[in-house]
């Protein structure tokens, strides 16, 4: 495997390989908000307010199955960046090849169980009756579609651990052009309504996907599998779960917080959702920035800790840490001053320009503990620290639905807009501790040893 296919991070200079390996995991992650920004941009000005009040509501809904998708291919990529780590290429190729069943296995069940839960859902979000039909319509097919949005964060996802983040950023650019095209035709020249939104994304995706994973296996000898290879691994696919199913259960209550807030927002005006729904996507876009740090941390961290190197794994974080407060030193205040022409860009209804504005520049203040909660989140999950991580999810989900219905309570709607930053404060402080406290360092050794172990083993058989 050539330098310019993978890359080695167990030497080299820290900060550069982990900037130059986020930067265009962030430009990807940029062009993937494209994806929901040309969505609410033209749904909201050729549909109105209505329509992307129901779109932004599907947004909140689709979140629990990307998570568990996300899930999946997380198991993928640390599995797989601990073997490139320990120098195991066969092990790449099986554990490659127990992430495609797995994957598939996923994806035929969230098509499933979304489409007989879409309608229920959006009741449980408190949706409104004039917004059930656009809503229900744009999700079910988003659902439909749900082996697209697998098929690339599963090629991505192998890509990344292999230390390769250019490819699937240049494939998913060329899906962003593409999404904003089949949006304006889907919803402008053939009037298909909030559906022609969701089919314009689903497609996108396809080929974001199809590409992705058509380049991987031309271009990288590792993942070729042999007839034998194609037999998924036992062992390999309970691995993946270990990490992945955490990893879901996670992001899925997480998202399930998101939605009970969600639902409160919704018992409020059009204006508050389309505000709420607006500003949450800014909120995302400077997530993108976490992720992405913390997508390097991750691939970093698997990567030393399958060699053993927990040295290297804690001058990552460190890292990590200045990334985030270099990126968030120049989105935080861009936003805070930008709120208004931001929220006009969307939409002209005053109310919902104001509450777009509080909101945004409230969240501001608070983001840095957003990033180093993603940190904190990355390093434990790919130190084998999984059980950790989904402590966090539960801290979250206990602080963001309670202070949903306390703050209301005692700050009136203003309230809502605190629920957030003192979530990230609360998850990101069980983070910390856990990892000052070096128990993430006994489970990363662990798995060092197993991978010497089964190194040895093979060259033994060899033998």
């Amino acid at each position: 495997m050539g330098k310019e296919k993978t890359t080695d991070m167990t030497h080299g200079p820290v900060f550069r390989q982990m900037a130059v390996f986020a930067l265009p995991v962030l430009l990807g992650m940029l062009f993937q908000r494209i994806y929901n920004f040309a969505d609410a941009y033209i749904v909201g000005r050729y549909l109105g307010d209505q329509a992307l009040a129901a779109v932004s509501i599907s947004g909140t809904a689709m979140y629990m199955m990307t998570s568990v998708m996300m899930g999946v291919t997380t198991g993928v990529s640390i599995v797989i960046s601990q073997f490139y780590g320990a120098g195991e290429n066969r092990k790449i190729r099986e554990t490659f090849s127990a992430g495609i069943h797995v994957s598939i296995w996923m994806t035929v069940l969230i098509t499933g169980a979304g489409a007989a839960t879409t309608e229920p859902l959006l009741r449980l979000l408190q949706t409104s009756r004039e917004l059930m039909p656009d809503a229900s319509a744009y999700l079910l097919i988003i659902y439909a579609g749900c082996g697209a949005t697998m098929l690339y964060n599963f090629a991505s996802a192998v890509l990344r651990a292999l230390g390769n983040s250019v490819v699937p950023l240049v494939f998913l650019i060329l899906s962003s052009v593409l999404n904003v095209f089949l949006d304006v035709a889907f919803v402008s020249w053939i009037p298909m309504g909030v559906q022609g939104a969701a089919y314009a994304t689903v497609l996108s995706q396809l080929l974001s996907g199809a590409l992705c994973l058509a380049y991987a296996l031309k271009i990288l000898p590792v993942l070729r599998l042999s007839t034998k290879e194609w037999k998924p691994d036992r062992y390999l696919i309970g691995q993946i779960l270990r990490y992945g199913l955490p990893t879901g259960l996670q992001m899925s209550i997480i998202s399930i917080s998101d939605m009970t807030l969600q639902a409160v927002i919704n018992t409020y005006s059009t204006a508050m959702i389309v505000a709420y729904g607006v500003a949450l996507k800014v909120e995302g876009l400077g997530f993108q920035i976490a992720d992405a740090i913390g997508s390097a941390m991750g691939t970093f961290a698997g990567q030393n800790a399958g060699a053993g190197n927990l040295k290297r794994v804690k001058k990552g974080v460190r890292t990590a840490y200045l990334l985030n407060i270099i990126c968030y030193g120049v989105f935080c205040p861009g936003v805070f001053f930008l709120a208004e022409p931001i929220m006009r860009a969307f939409t002209d209804t005053p109310e919902s320009i104001a509450y777009g504005m509080e909101y945004m520049r409230i969240f501001t203040v608070f983001f840095l503990a957003g990033g180093v909660l993603v940190v904190y989140h990355n390093i434990l999950r790919a130190s084998g620290d999984v059980a950790v991580t989904v402590l966090m999810g539960v801290s979250e989900v206990i602080t963001r639905i309670g202070c949903a219905f306390l703050l209301p309570g005692i700050f009136g709607y203003r309230g809502l807009w605190f629920v957030s930053p003192i979530t990230w404060i609360c998850a990101a402080l069980v983070g910390a501790v856990r990892y000052y406290s070096g128990g993430w360092e006994r489970k990363a050794s662990l798995l060092a040893d197993h991978a010497r172990q089964d190194k040895n083993s093979k060259a033994g058989a060899d033998d």
